[in-house]
């Protein structure tokens, strides 16, 4: 996926972690993905869902379905025997399996691309497997290891349209999550509006200025993370 942000907005969006971390002694750091998911999964989920299903749509609308030749007739008796029986019901469970194959491997192919798989993955989900990056995120920057346990982080993920900000343990017991949602409403607001880059540094600005007044900076305090923005 292309870089969503340019030089200029990494350049301001650098100052304004600097300057918000200039008051105080924790430290912010911001993602931004471009997916957070790849959702591969659900194409092969619709497209089994729609296999299944397939059976009652066609009893329900073509109830006569059953006695459509798919591989054309075969010499019966006059007389109905079992065999002539076991040959139609035979014959039904083919052609329901070739429609169930077709229909599977029609869907698939609909599903496939991105935007599609997008769709299709209900909101819910999407919600959870973006904290669930942005948690990995937190993890792998080390916001866990700072020394007051005050490391904050912002992430987007781009396609599916959201933001999270996720607090450690040290800021979260002084700091309610009415403020943090109040931060990532100002960010998603600009974000809505194309203005990404004005809706981190308006963001950072917010968490910086409630950092400032629970934790302030220190004598000995050092910069433990680096104040940039990371685009995946």
């Amino acid at each position: 996926m292309a870089k969503q942000l340019l030089e200029e907005d990494h350049r301001r969006i650098a100052e304004a972690i600097a300057a918000a971390e200039a008051g105080t002694s924790g430290e912010i750091y911001c993602v931004v993905a471009g997916q957070a998911s790849a959702y591969r999964w659900v194409p092969v989920a619709v497209a089994v869902l729609a296999a299944l299903v397939t059976p009652f749509l066609v009893a329900l609308l073509a109830p006569a379905a059953h006695r459509w030749p798919v591989f054309g007739e075969t010499w019966t008796s006059g007389n109905l025997t079992t065999l002539d029986i076991d040959h139609a019901v035979s014959a039904a469970l083919q052609g329901q399996a070739v429609l169930q194959i077709i229909v599977f491997a029609v869907v698939l192919a609909l599903a496939l691309p991105r935007a599609v798989r997008l769709v299709l993955t209900p909101r819910g989900i999407k919600r959870g497997l973006v904290h669930q990056a942005a948690l990995q995120q937190f993890l792998a920057h080390g916001l866990q290891r700072t020394r007051g346990r005050t490391g904050i982080l912002i992430y987007v993920a781009l396609a599916e349209r959201q933001a999270v900000l996720l607090a450690d343990e040290g800021t979260n017991a002084k700091v309610s999550q009415t403020v943090w949602d109040e931060a990532i409403g100002a960010l998603t607001h600009a974000a809505g509006t194309g203005r990404i880059a004005d809706g981190f540094v308006t963001a950072i600005g917010q968490c910086g200025a409630v950092l400032a007044r629970h934790f302030p900076p220190e004598p000995d305090d050092v910069n433990e993370l680096p104040d940039r923005i990371v685009e995946l």
